[in-house]
């Protein structure tokens, strides 16, 4: 089994951080790669997220990790005092990847999962000081902008694609609290139909957390979802992640399904 870098980036990632694998008699058996993926706000613990993904036949499963766990231990050398974790996702019905990737050290006590809540009542108060506005989004640059506050605090990143199909969609919301034109909390909700509503992000800067900031927020958006009759919306959080699991507990959500298993090595 031979392993080799790409010419060029491969799918976005640099060259240096992708493995192609091939036998003896130089047939392709899979490739793989490592992404660095810095997360100070959605995993303040263990910012130095590295996702890693392997796509190959079991024979060179083995030599392809082993090629992505010691590029990301260089990754890391770069960052000696910086707690992180090596990680992917993997579907949970993928019942041989989930017993690869454990019988090598990875723990799947981390998943991605699709939950349901209904939309919160009460009464949104901005923060002083602050006003509730939608997100401006006129601009090309406006909704740029507004993808890469998103994504600061995402681990999968929200494409400008996305965004500009979500934007044409009747239930779609872009809504936040600002002071002096910055930005303190921003929701992102969308939907075809009532029944497919669904909070996409919700975040809060850091110096507003634990301050009823983004439950306001959202509830200010729920109010205005429920003009329309919606009652109820989907999200997607990870059980590894406290800040998110607090939240989907205080507003009765209820999980729907598993749609990755997240496993995964901490590192530090």
């Amino acid at each position: 089994m031979r392993l080799s870098h790409p010419g060029a980036p491969f799918q976005g990632v640099p060259a240096q951080d992708v493995f192609f694998a091939a036998n003896d008699q130089f047939v392709q058996m899979g490739h793989a790669f490592v992404i660095v993926n810095m997360q100070e706000e959605m995993y303040p613990e263990r910012p130095l997220q590295l996702f890693i993904d392997i796509q190959a036949q079991p024979s060179a499963r083995n030599l392809l990790l082993g090629a992505v766990l010691a590029r990301s231990e260089q990754i890391r050398a770069a960052y000696p005092p910086m707690k992180g974790r090596i990680y992917t996702e993997i579907a949970p019905t993928q019942f041989d990847l989930v017993t690869f990737y454990n019988q090598n050290g990875f723990s799947s006590n981390d998943a991605r999962e699709e939950y349901i809540f209904p939309l919160p009542t009460g009464a949104a108060q901005p923060p002083m000081g602050c006003e509730f506005a939608s997100v401006p989004l006129l601009t090309v640059e406006d909704q740029y902008a507004f993808l890469a506050r998103l994504n600061r605090n995402r681990l999968s990143p929200i494409s400008h694609d996305f965004l500009t199909l979500q934007m044409q969609q009747p239930y779609f919301l872009a809504l936040g609290y600002y002071r002096a034109g910055h930005p303190i909390a921003e929701i992102l909700m969308t939907g075809a139909t009532p029944d497919t509503a669904a909070l996409v992000m919700l975040y809060v800067q850091k110096d507003m957390r634990r301050r009823g900031v983004g439950k306001s927020l959202l509830i200010a958006a729920s109010d205005l979802l429920r003009q329309r009759h919606v009652t109820s919306a989907l999200t997607q959080g990870f059980s590894g992640n406290q800040a998110q699991a607090g939240l989907l507990r205080s507003l009765g959500a209820t999980r729907r399904r598993i749609i990755n298993v997240v496993p995964h090595i901490n590192l530090g």
